[in-house]
């Protein structure tokens, strides 16, 4: 998102910190907000060796423990319910699929936010109890594996119609919509069968100086439903972190980081939950890389997870994406909300519904993704 706009400034918080790193903030840039704003924290061993994990160097660091020691600490704000406690209603339908013994995968308790950093060191992750560890022969395997399965899921994903529903909201200090972008695709094929994308509902925009570019249009498209593919796999840097219980299933996590940036091309960087028992990927959490800033302006792209739900029970295929973030312009902060849903999925020629589609954000529904599927 590119923005002209001023907001008021507050002390960087650890997650800031991190976010910064992640987005590739050079070091002046860090050293400069960091004398601007103050922190809200103090350093210790701890917080060092993750910064420095995200990219931070020695004169960050230095700069953080310098402002650490006037630093006023802050007593953080009520961690929000989880989208399952807020839900009070009934869920929705599950989709019905050839595999309901393999429920899709719901937001975690505190998944709401992005406050999480989206590349964390090993010891962010703990391992669930009863789990076995992959030998570390095993882990290159497994890697190889699910980025083949990987590539066939793209294939076979580019057999599907769906709609995609894609929606930015604008936020003010108090957690307030001030203005909104909202666009639905059909993605679809033409009669001769070429792949199309077809716009179908498209409001007028109401973002108060924020806009959605091209870039994040096409990161709508390709990277916030991210795919690593074996041919991909070379591009970035694949670290195993851990064995753990997501919901229902048992997946390995996975860091992922681009080994180099290229110019006009953006990346993915950040975490992959691969399903053990299917090496498919199940979810992600990260943001897009570089940011963009140039003498036309800055583009900056918040920090996302990404559901996928398993599809005639072969295929885990994305079916929710949600950032809740502030982005961090040389002219001032902006807390924005996105959401992506992709519904309908279809297979090409066929006639039967896989998903249902539901509308973003109509009033009184609340904002999550469809609590998993009853047993």
């Amino acid at each position: 998102m590119a923005v002209a706009v001023r907001a008021a400034d507050k002390p960087l918080d650890p997650d800031d910190i991190t976010l910064l790193l992640l987005g590739g903030a050079s070091t002046d840039r860090m050293v400069a907000l960091i004398a601007q704003r103050g922190l809200s924290f103090r350093m210790g061993p701890d917080l060092a060796k993750k910064f420095h994990d995200a990219g931070a160097d020695d004169v960050v660091i230095e700069a953080l423990q310098k402002a650490s020691a006037k630093a006023q600490p802050v007593a953080p704000p009520t961690a929000p319910a989880s989208p399952r406690q807020e839900q009070t209603s009934s869920p929705p339908p599950a989709a019905q699929t050839d595999a309901e013994s393999r429920p899709k995968i719901a937001p975690a308790s505190g998944a709401a936010t992005n406050s999480t950093p989206s590349d964390a060191p090993a010891p962010a992750v703990k391992n669930s109890k009863g789990l076995s560890e992959p030998a570390p022969g095993e882990i290159q395997n497994i890697i190889q594996e699910f980025a083949a399965k990987e590539k066939v899921f793209r294939e076979a994903r580019n057999n599907y119609t769906y709609h995609q529903i894609n929606k930015v909201q604008q936020l003010d200090p108090e957690g307030n919509t001030v203005g909104t972008f909202q666009q639905e695709w059909d993605i679809l094929y033409d009669d001769a069968g070429k792949r199309i994308e077809r716009v179908t509902y498209a409001p007028p925009d109401t973002l108060k100086g924020l806009m959605v570019t091209k870039e994040d249009l096409d990161a709508m498209r390709s990277i916030q439903p991210f795919v690593l593919t074996t041919d991909e796999l070379n591009d970035y840097e694949v670290k195993y972190l851990g064995h753990v219980r997501l919901d229902e299933i048992t997946a390995y996590v996975f860091s992922i980081r681009p080994k180099t940036i290229l110019k006009d091309r953006l990346y993915f960087q950040g975490m992959a939950w691969v399903d053990d028992r299917d090496l498919q990927i199940v979810k992600t959490e990260g943001k897009i890389v570089p940011e963009l800033k140039t003498k036309k302006g800055e583009n900056l792209f918040p920090r996302f997870t990404t559901y996928r739900e398993q599809i005639d029970g072969k295929f885990w295929f994305p079916t929710y994406t949600m950032a809740k973030d502030t982005l961090y312009f040389s002219s001032g902060a902006i807390d924005i909300k996105q959401m992506i849903r992709y519904t309908e999925y279809k297979q090409f020629k066929s006639k039967v519904r896989i998903l249902s589609s539901e509308a973003a954000d109509t009033p009184g529904t609340p904002s999550n993704p469809p609590a998993k599927a009853n047993k």
